[in-house]
């Protein structure tokens, strides 16, 4: 190949321990840029990624060269239509469903194409990274387990595996709840904001990756140094210290109610569920169960697959602000699955359009609710109720991938429409959708 940047190279079969075979993939030209964005760098990413179920005559390829990025922080939603694969791609980042071709890169460690392959360490690595929410609160919980139990399977998992985890698990979730505590005293001193932000990006933001006896030394430390905080602040932080020392040297069940209890109390159950059984409570209630459980791991990346279709509309809302809330308690990094784009605009970063296996828009959420250009985008936008909407059809217009006449020399790419917002497209169809011309002749 003379131009190997444009192509992408899967070292696709081994004998021996030698390369027998190299398949290149040719890049959809724009995907580079598409793919950048200045300042940031992707705690996930997908490298033309297939996924296909079944095999011989019944192969169906349901995902199709699929890439993209997901940043530190943000969130990041997949929107489409039922069979769109937006829950088969959460499913591939959390390794429940295998890829046939391409990449998965997670936080510096790549995800096997054969999920049979995933062993010990890098399950480890995985759970500690990845956790999932399911779109149906109470399949995903056992109904004959209490609600202690089901909470907590993962973590006993997790500790069977790395003794200490839960102490570590812990200290973390401890220090995190007393750090919030101290940028409050922090503000009402008056500390300067730029401070108080310096202090947040070096001993809050990463605290998953700083040893758990290091946590509050480096933080006194640093405070000490500063000699612009109050004495009663820095004794606040030494007696949380303390504390913590002592209350590990507690039996193992003990320290894991407590942590227990205060993941509930982040989600607004309290410990009268515990002994309670999955069926007892309401579909909102299961879905707070559900993520509290996953939040136990305290994962970098949450994985959230409708986790709000099967709720009430009043309920959702709540759901939803739970979402917001831990996202920036703890950090989280959200791949957020949704055909629902009115609940999709208030949570997200970016939003990502898929339909049938392919993304044909991304980029900002307002961007994407205000500026969107593909059809397929217009399509779900106007077949959200509004009260401006005129009586007739609900569904408004109506989508057909026949509009586009694709052919071996007229294929799409993605285009740069400003503010990190791309179109998978030709230019003719880009000038004609600027112009609001959507019909369905010939372009």
């Amino acid at each position: 190949m003379e131009d190997k940047k444009r192509f992408y190279l899967e070292k696709n079969s081994y004998f021996f321990g030698k390369i027998v075979k190299n398949i290149y993939r040719a890049l959809t030209p724009g995907i580079e840029k598409m793919l950048e964005f200045k300042g940031k760098s992707p705690i996930v990413s997908f490298r033309n990624v297939d996924i296909t179920y079944g095999s011989g005559s019944r192969k169906n390829k349901v995902i199709h060269d699929i890439s993209f990025n997901i940043y530190e922080g943000e969130v990041l939603s997949f929107v489409g239509e039922s069979g769109s694969g937006k829950s088969t791609t959460g499913s591939a980042l959390a390794g429940l469903v295998p890829r046939s071709f391409g990449q998965i890169v997670i936080n510096g460690f790549e995800l096997p194409k054969n999920i049979r392959k995933i062993k010990a360490k890098i399950l480890g690595k995985l759970v500690s990274n990845v956790q999932m929410i399911f779109q149906d609160p109470l399949s995903s919980l056992n109904p004959y387990k209490n609600i202690y139990d089901v909470i907590t399977e993962g973590l006993v998992n997790l500790e069977q595996r790395q003794k200490g985890s839960t102490k570590i698990l812990f200290s973390q979730h401890y220090y995190q709840n007393t750090f919030e505590t101290l940028v409050s005293a922090l503000k009402k001193q008056k500390i300067s904001p730029e401070i108080i932000q310096q202090i947040n990006n070096n001993f809050y933001k990463n605290t998953k990756d700083i040893p758990v006896e290091n946590l509050f030394k480096t933080l006194i430390n640093y405070l000490e140094k500063l000699r612009v905080i109050e004495t009663k602040i820095i004794d606040y932080i030494q007696k949380k210290s303390l504390f913590l020392q002592d209350f590990l040297k507690k039996p193992l069940k003990d320290i894991t109610y407590k942590y227990v209890i205060d993941m509930l109390a982040s989600v607004g159950l309290d410990s009268s569920v515990l002994s309670r059984y999955p069926l007892e409570f309401s579909g909102g209630q299961q879905q707070r169960i559900g993520i509290c459980r996953a939040l136990l791991l305290r994962p970098k990346i949450l994985v959230a697959d409708e986790p709000i279709s099967a709720l009430d509309v009043s309920i959702q809302a709540q759901i939803i602000n739970i979402f917001k809330d831990l996202k920036e308690k703890y950090n989280l990094t959200i791949f957020f699955i949704s055909h629902d784009l009115r609940m999709v605009e208030y949570i997200s970063d970016r939003i990502a359009v898929i339909y049938r296996g392919r993304i044909l828009e991304i980029g900002p959420s307002k961007e994407i609710i205000k500026n969107f250009l593909h059809p397929y985008t217009k399509s779900l936008i106007e077949s959200i109720p509004t009260i401006e909407s005129k009586r007739g059809s609900l569904a408004g217009y109506v989508y057909d991938p026949k509009i586009h006449q694709y052919d071996e020399k007229n294929q799409p790419q993605w285009i740069n429409l400003g503010n990190n917002h791309y179109i998978l497209a030709t230019f003719a169809e880009l000038k004609r959708w600027k112009l609001g011309d959507y019909n369905y002749e010939k372009i």
